[in-house]
């Protein structure tokens, strides 16, 4: 999966919308490829847990 699709995925995810679409928006700007994939690991981890509870 390319950066913008991971990008694309966390504004869209429930995270994004608990915490703003915008305020995630700026910080994927200010932040590298390398953050990016993680907080999209945690993203994917936090929801598997949620289905799981």
């Amino acid at each position: 999966m390319s950066v913008e699709q991971m990008k694309a995925e966390i504004i869209n995810s429930p995270m994004a919308e608990v915490r703003g679409i915008e305020k995630i928006n700026q910080m994927l700007e200010r932040h590298d490829e390398l953050f990016i994939k993680r907080l999209y690991q945690l993203m994917v981890e936090d929801e598997e847990i949620a289905m799981m509870g």
